[in-house]
């Protein structure tokens, strides 16, 4: 039993509810753009630098990678949910034991992952889906970046229990740390003359170092806060697997990125060649900015409400949840009127106006898709939030409807109705589709709860 409580504890159990919104969510936001902007600075890099080849060959490979990282972020969730859980309700032994099993966790599966990548980078490029001009680059990428996947999914863990052990901020200085780092590695090995595979390697060694950054702070978090240090926690099966099943929603999100972006691809070659895969990657760039920013939000405010829910104070997890879904509502509203004003301006940072067709297609795609940001934000909250009070199941079936059932239910209808435009329209229909399901959800939710949260 607890008779003090740290800083960062007490901060998270009684602080004010709208200075601890931004204290925790802003960081998250931050740390989400400059992430997002790591994908968006290798997109100019590709296509500015090197060409609109390039740039769907990168885009070939993004499975991958995402496959990879979508096990450190099951873990990495999961296991900040459960230290939040436990720390929240006293129990610090189980939070020591979630840390020291997510830690395994990940690395039993992140080391063999990045030998078997590397060993069979050839093949699983041309099952990708590279055809024999995107072959070459796209071959360069993966063996440039898949040697340091570990870091990248190390990274991306650790960044997690900063936030659960109460360093928001630390989190969002070493995030943007490495994305700034990461940059500049492109830039510098694309001018070395090393093409696709410098972009990949400079990935993969920026994302390392932040891992070893972070890593780093957390060893020195958790000998210097005494309810952690002073306990024993071994690992546990039991434990890992349900930090696994907590969070995989999150890393649904990421496997289902793998498998629609593949399924996107393999659609848009199809119905539109080269130039429609180089046209929908500029719009996922666009896409993928506005959906780190709301889950920014929604991922940010994880550790407020598991502590609160942990400790059993529902009037603060109501609060919070309000405070994060208006803010996501407002955000989604100003990036749709941003894309649909700017959008011709904005893909011009990436390629050339040579490349006439593909903007085409980029603006009308835009044009669509910017409908998803009405609706996106109230989904991705609501994954976290189930996550975040450990309602595993909920959670992985928000994650399932939006990002995976759905979806792919639209890319395989909707072009036979529409063609390319149906294609477009496969993201917000989903979206609302996942909205219309997630009311439900929460209005059945909160009957089983209402007793606590009216505390």
């Amino acid at each position: 039993m607890r008779t003090t409580m740290s800083r960062a504890e007490l901060q998270l159990a009684r602080g004010r509810l709208q200075p601890l919104f931004f204290r925790y969510a802003l960081p998250g936001v931050v740390g989400m753009l400059f992430l997002a902007l790591q994908s968006i600075a290798d997109g100019f890099i590709v296509g500015r630098m090197i060409g609109a080849t390039a740039l769907a060959a990168v885009n070939i490979v993004t499975p991958v990678y995402a496959l990879v990282t979508a096990v450190a972020i099951i873990i990495g969730v999961g296991t900040q949910a459960q230290m939040g859980i436990h720390m929240g309700s006293g129990n610090y032994i189980r939070a020591k034991v979630a840390l020291h099993s997510g830690i395994l966790g990940v690395t039993a599966f992140v080391i063999p992952a990045t030998v078997f990548i590397n060993l069979f980078a050839d093949p699983i490029v041309v099952f990708l889906g590279a055809n024999a001009e995107l072959l070459p680059l796209s071959k360069a990428y993966i063996h440039g970046v898949m040697p340091l996947i570990f870091g990248v999914g190390g990274f991306l863990f650790c960044d997690y229990q900063l936030k659960a052990l109460g360093h928001p901020r630390f989190a969002m200085i070493i995030m943007v740390f490495t994305i700034v780092l990461n940059i500049g590695l492109g830039v510098l090995f694309v001018l070395m003359g090393m093409g696709t595979f410098g972009v990949g390697l400079g990935l993969g060694l920026s994302f390392t170092i932040g891992m070893v950054a972070s890593g780093s702070i957390i060893w020195w978090e958790v000998r210097h806060t005494p309810h952690l240090h002073e306990v024993r926690g071994p690992f546990s099966g039991q434990m890992l697997w349900r930090i696994a099943y907590n969070g995989s929603s999150e890393g649904l999100a990421e496997v289902s990125i793998a498998i629609t972006m593949f399924l996107f691809n393999r659609t848009l070659m199809e119905y539109a060649g080269t130039d429609g895969v180089a046209a929908f990657t500029l719009i996922n760039y666009i896409l993928f900015v506005g959906v780190n920013v709301m889950f920014g939000v929604a991922n940010g405010v994880i550790p407020i409400i598991s502590y609160n829910f942990g400790a059993g104070r529902g009037s603060r997890i109501l609060g919070i949840s309000r405070l994060a879904i208006k803010s996501n509502l407002l955000i989604g509203a100003v990036l749709m009127a941003a894309l649909w004003l700017f959008v011709k301006s904005i893909i011009g940072w990436f390629i050339p106006p040579t490349e006439t067709h593909v903007i085409e297609l980029a603006v009308g795609g835009a044009h669509i898709v910017a409908l998803a940001f009405l609706f996106n934000g109230f989904n991705l909250f609501a994954a976290s939030f189930f996550t975040a009070v450990d309602d595993a199941f909920l959670s992985l079936v928000v994650g399932a409807l939006r990002g995976l059932v759905l979806l792919v239910i639209c890319i395989f209808v909707l072009p036979h109705v529409w063609g390319v435009t149906g294609i477009w329209l496969a993201t917000p229909v989903a979206e609302i589709g996942t909205m219309l399901i997630v009311f439900g959800l929460v209005k059945r939710w909160r009957k089983r709860h209402d007793a606590s949260l009216l505390r």
